[in-house]
């Protein structure tokens, strides 16, 4: 019965385990379905047991590990990941991991490559029995299509029709989009046309639309109605606003332009390969729009005082045909200045820089081939200053902190109507924030040092860099630079604060004798005897780091001072512990 129940207990003791682990897993799950796949896989590597230790669990781990990068295209970590496993991983796994990192050769442009793990698989003895098998066929055809061998990923589309009696829809789009790259729209048209998703609807239309039966004016409608919807997903209306596009290269200039702007303000790229557009296209529409209103108005290539006066008249009145021009100067103008300026009025064509307007700015600056500061290209131009500002501000907006400290780099001059003062508590903060610690405390103590005449609110805007700086731990800077502030002439409820901001770092930097003083001198700075919410909460932290400190009759005293003054139930229910604990550590001292 003994040996029953011992094993009845470590039965129960793995279910609780494996419980946990799969709470840990969807929890995982949850954060990187919440837009956050860096800090899922910092929690990843916490939470995953070592290979060695228990082999099933970490590769349940692993497989989610790979799911996350995938799902967030970060292909090289993927690669590194799929590269480097452990000798020992059964074959089963070995073979997931193969499709992933098929898929991301194939993500990366590198189809070759692809193929030759694909082979390597597919070659193996058994191969045909494994789960994968099917993928990796499908992975064939998608590499050829990536390289542009269009025949081959027919004749390879072809034979897996012949061995495989498949029509989920993911196939069917599949086979769809290679008649539609070889020419053959009627089949493809054929094939999709007892499917009612959005996805075959819409490559359907396309393949009208190629083989002539819808024209472009129809088609240019058709999307506009459609996607006036607010029922469609964000995929879809990426998808419709691609067609549009298809449809204005048959249209006029600024209809293309009309289209990508859509197209690239969506949060999202449509979930169709065949549907996913470049952002340099936008750029090459508004050169191509630009081009036509300056041969209208008769400039001249070259004279960027015209082109610049004609982009600001029609600023408020056409801003498609205002972005255009300004764009124009940006990519082809010679004269830096030119280009800055076009740069700003760029940005002033928008009424309010909202989600959509970043969206447009992210993809068009940061994920094209055209600005080599965006994808580190060497042949590409530099994103002009006056664009770098603005987009440090976004990034610094939406948290992206890494984005905003890239875009930072080697801006050094001070943006044209932004003074000094503004410019350096910028430059602070996205270096603090980026990591640049000592840069960045370099530039606040520059700002801090020309302080000469302070205001209420210049003062708050310095604090909030400093609470920067404590919150990377850099306690000994913030208190240097907490106590220069002190110096000047600022308001007293700012002196006050200042004094327990500094007792924070103090706090910190575990010296709390240090701390409770100041904490002491923030509460009694109206008065000696003041007992307001702040002097409160002062006078409390002072406590606490009274008793860190072994000054326990210290401590006690002011948490008493507290309860004589203290009406509310929770608050005096704490204070009574700390006090009886404080009694309870003595006495067993």
């Amino acid at each position: 019965m003994k040996i029953v129940k011992a094993l009845l207990i470590l039965v129960l003791v793995g279910a609780c385990a494996a419980a946990a682990a799969d709470e840990r897993l969807d929890l995982l799950k949850n954060i990187s379905a919440a837009g956050a796949p860096n800090l899922t896989l910092k929690m990843l590597d916490e939470a995953q047991p070592k290979v060695d230790e228990d082999l099933y669990e970490w590769i349940l781990w692993e497989q989610e590990r790979l799911a996350i990068l995938t799902q967030w295209q970060q292909w090289d970590e993927l690669l590194v990941r799929t590269e480097n496993l452990p000798a020992d991983v059964p074959k089963q796994f070995k073979r997931q991991a193969a499709t992933y990192q098929a898929r991301a050769f194939i993500q990366l442009g590198q189809g070759p490559t692809a193929r030759e793990v694909l082979r390597r698989h597919l070659w193996e003895p058994g191969a045909s029995e494994s789960a994968e098998y099917e993928t990796w066929r499908r992975q064939v055809v998608e590499s050829y299509l990536g390289d542009g061998r269009i025949e081959d990923a027919r004749i390879a589309l072809l034979r897996f029709d012949q061995d495989f009696d498949n029509d989920d829809l993911d196939w069917l789009l599949l086979r769809a989009r290679v008649l539609i790259e070889a020419g053959r729209y009627e089949q493809a048209a054929l094939i999709l046309q007892d499917h009612d998703a959005w996805q075959a609807q819409l490559t359907s239309l396309y393949a009208s639309f190629r083989r002539n039966r819808i024209d472009q004016a129809e088609l240019w409608q058709q999307v506009k109605k459609r996607s006036a919807s607010k029922d469609i997903t964000a995929g879809e209306r990426a998808t419709l606003w691609a067609l549009a596009y298809h449809a204005a290269q048959k249209m006029a200039p600024v209809d293309r332009v009309v289209a990508l702007e859509t197209l690239f303000r969506n949060p999202e790229q449509s979930p169709l390969q065949l549907f996913q557009l470049p952002v340099d296209l936008l750029w090459q529409a508004y050169l191509d729009y630009a081009e036509l209103v300056g041969n209208r108005s008769e400039l001249l290539l070259g004279d960027d005082a015209k082109w610049l006066e004609l982009a600001n008249k029609a600023s408020k009145i056409t801003p498609v045909k205002s972005r255009s021009l300004f764009a124009m100067l940006m990519l082809r103008s010679a004269d830096s200045p030119a280009a800055n300026q076009a740069a700003s009025g760029y940005m002033q064509t928008f009424a309010e820089i909202d989600e959509a307007e970043r969206n447009l700015l992210d993809n068009l600056f940061n994920r094209s081939k055209t600005f080599s500061s965006a994808l580190k290209i060497p042949a590409g131009l530099k994103i002009p200053a006056g664009i770098r500002y603005q987009l440090v501000d976004l990034a610094l907006k939406s948290a992206e902190i890494e984005e905003a400290t890239r875009l930072m780099s080697g801006l050094n001059t001070i943006p044209e109507g932004t003074s000094r003062f503004d410019w350096q508590l910028r430059q602070s903060r996205v270096l603090i924030l980026g990591g640049r610690y000592e840069e960045g405390n370099l530039v606040l103590q520059s700002l801090i040092s020309d302080y000469r005449e302070p205001s209420a609110e210049s003062t708050d805007r310095i604090l909030q860099v400093l609470f920067d700086l404590q919150t990377v731990n850099l306690h000994a800077e913030a208190i240097t630079h907490f106590s220069q502030l002190l110096r000047l002439e600022i308001e007293a409820k700012q002196r006050r604060e200042i004094l327990y901001w500094i007792a924070d770092s103090y706090r910190g930097l575990e010296k709390h004798n240090n701390a409770a003083l100041l904490y002491l001198q923030s509460a009694m700075l109206p008065a000696p005897d003041a007992m307001d919410p702040w002097a409160q909460t002062a006078r409390y932290n002072a406590a606490e780091s009274l008793r860190a400190s072994g000054l326990v009759d210290d401590a006690r005293r002011i948490y008493l001072e507290l309860l004589a003054v203290t009406e509310d139930a929770a608050r005096r229910s704490v204070l009574n512990q700390k006090i009886q604990r404080l009694w309870l550590n003595q006495a067993g001292q």
